[in-house]
C-alpha cells in the first residue's frame, strides 16, 4: 500500500468535513414523515491552555514504553468529536439509525505544530426492533465505534473493535445472555483510539477479524463476559519519505474475559486479555507495538507476538462530600523481535474528587508507572496533578467541568530525555499548569 494512496482530511479540508455534513441533514430532509425529534446531535470535547514550569509550552508526561498516560492535567491538544444521528421507527417499534461521527484534534501549546487533523469516525446504520421476541437484537454495517472500554483515567481504550464491517448484537441467550458476531475490517485513520494523531513514523495496518461475544451473564456477584477473536494480515507495506517499511503476513487469535460489579453510585470492572500474532493487540487494526525499532527495507514480522493484560477499572460516587476512580494495570507484552522483546507495564492511580457543593470540588489525580524492556534499563514515572474544578453534579464523571490544575512530575534517571522530551530533555522531573474544560452530551 502506498502512503500517498492513503487520504487524510486535514485542516485545509474543513470544506470537506462540512460537505459531508450539510449532505447527510440534506437527505434527511427528504426522510418521509420528518420529526424533528428524530435528529439527535451528541459529543465529546476537551480543549484548553497549559505552559510548562519555565513558561514555554506544555508537554505531556508519560512513562516511557507505556501505552497511555495519567490525563487530568496532562493533555496539550483540543479534540473535538461530534455524533449526527437519524433516526426512523414506525408503527412496530422498528427503529433504524443512520449515523455520521467526525472527530477534529489540534495541538494548543506548540505554535509549529499548528495543523488540525480532521476524521470521518463513523458513518453506519444499525437496525432493531425487527422481532417481537427479541427487540434488542440489532444488525449494523458500515465504519462505527465497535465494542470499546475505556479506562477514564489514563484514557486508555484497552478494547477497541472499531473499524468497517458489520454484524449483529444483543442476541438473546436465554434469560440474560447475549451475543454478537462482527465481521470487520478495520479501520485506517490519521487517529488513535484517544483521539491522538498516529505517530509519522510507525505503521497501522488493516487486518480482517472475526469477533464473537458472549456478554451479561449474571453469576450472582456482577455479570461476566468473554470475547474471541480470530485475526488475518495478508501482509502491507508503507512507501513514503521515511523509508520503504513492510511487515509479513500473520494470523493470530485472542480471548478476554470482562467482570463487571455494579454498586450504588458507581462499579468494579476486570478486564483480562492473552492475544497472539495479528490478533494481540485487542483492536481491529495491526499496530506497531511499544519497544520496536523498524529499518527501512527490512520486513517485521509479527507472527510471534503475544500480550497478556490484567486490568481493575473502579469508579464510585461515596455521597455528596467524595468521589474516587481508580485503575491497576499489568501488561507483558512480546513485541516478536530477535532481541529485547519482552516489555512490562504497571500502572497505580487514583482520582479522589472532595465535593465543597453542586457545583465546585477539588480533584486530585496521582498515578505511578514502571516499565522494563528485556536487556534495556527500566525505570518509573511519578504524575501527581491538583485542580480546582466547577461541574454542573457533585459526581466524579459529572460534566461539562471547567478546571484548572497544577501538574507535577518526577521519574527515573534512566529515563532522562525519553519523557517529556519537548520541554524537559535533561531532566528527571517538571511541571506544568493552566486552565481545561471538558464536556459531554
Amino acid at each position: 500500500m502506498n502512503m500517498s494512496s492513503i487520504k487524510y482530511l486535514r485542516g485545509g479540508s474543513i470544506f470537506t468535513i462540512s460537505f459531508f455534513v450539510l449532505l447527510f441533514v440534506f437527505q434527511t430532509q427528504n426522510v418521509q414523515a420528518q420529526n424533528a425529534d428524530n435528529f439527535g446531535f451528541y459529543g465529546y470535547l476537551r480543549s484548553g491552555f497549559g505552559v510548562d514550569g519555565e513558561g514555554g509550552p506544555q508537554d505531556v508526561f508519560r512513562a516511557y514504553n507505556s501505552e497511555a498516560k495519567y490525563r487530568l492535567g496532562n493533555e496539550a491538544e483540543a479534540y473535538i468529536e461530534t455524533l449526527f444521528r437519524y433516526t426512523i421507527e414506525d408503527e412496530h417499534k422498528a427503529k433504524f439509525e443512520t449515523n455520521l461521527r467526525l472527530a477534529f484534534v489540534t495541538p494548543t501549546s506548540k505554535s509549529n505544530d499548528f495543523v488540525t487533523t480532521t476524521s470521518v469516525r463513523e458513518a453506519y446504520v444499525r437496525a432493531n426492533g425487527l422481532f417481537k421476541n427479541n427487540k434488542q437484537l440489532a444488525f449494523w454495517a458500515g465504519q462505527r465505534f465497535y465494542d470499546r472500554y475505556d479506562a477514564h483515567l489514563i484514557d486508555f481504550w484497552y478494547r477497541d473493535m472499531s473499524g468497517f464491517g458489520g454484524g449483529f448484537e444483543d442476541l438473546k441467550l436465554g434469560k440474560a445472555a447475549k451475543l454478537s458476531l462482527a465481521f470487520l475490517g478495520g479501520s485506517i485513520d490519521q487517529l488513535t483510539s484517544n483521539g491522538n494523531v498516529q505517530p509519522e513514523n510507525h505503521f497501522s495496518f488493516n487486518k480482517t477479524t472475526i469477533d464473537l461475544s458472549i456478554y451479561d451473564i449474571e453469576i450472582g456477584f456482577g455479570s461476566i463476559g468473554f470475547t474471541f477473536d480470530w485475526s488475518n494480515f495478508t501482509g502491507d507495506s508503507i512507501i513514503s519519505e521515511l523509508g520503504n517499511y513492510s511487515v509479513e503476513s500473520s494470523k493470530g487469535w485472542s480471548v478476554g474475559m470482562f467482570h463487571e460489579i455494579p454498586f450504588a453510585g458507581g462499579r468494579n470492572r476486570i478486564n483480562i486479555f492473552y492475544g497472539t500474532g495479528a490478533a494481540e493487540n485487542y483492536k481491529a487494526v495491526i499496530q506497531q507495538p511499544m519497544g520496536m525499532t523498524i529499518e527501512s527495507g527490512v520486513p517485521v514480522s509479527i507472527e510471534s507476538m503475544s500480550r497478556f493484560r490484567a486490568l481493575n477499572d473502579f469508579q464510585i460516587d461515596f455521597g455528596p462530600k467524595f468521589s474516587m476512580m481508580a485503575l491497576v494495570l499489568y501488561q507483558k507484552l512480546d513485541n516478536g523481535q530477535v532481541m529485547n522483546n519482552e516489555l512490562d507495564w504497571l500502572s497505580v492511580g487514583f482520582r479522589p474528587s472532595y465535593h465543597f457543593g453542586k457545583y465546585f470540588s477539588l480533584v486530585g489525580d496521582f498515578g505511578f508507572d514502571y516499565t522494563s524492556q528485556s536487556g534495556l534499563e527500566d525505570g518509573s514515572l511519578l504524575k501527581m496533578t491538583i485542580a480546582p474544578q466547577i461541574s454542573p453534579l457533585n459526581k466524579i464523571l459529572s460534566r461539562p467541568a471547567i478546571r484548572a490544575y497544577i501538574t507535577y512530575a518526577f521519574w527515573t534517571d534512566s529515563y532522562i530525555g525519553k519523557i517529556a522530551t519537548y520541554s524537559f530533555p535533561d531532566q528527571n522531573h517538571g511541571f506544568s499548569f493552566g486552565l481545561q474544560m471538558e464536556a459531554w452530551w
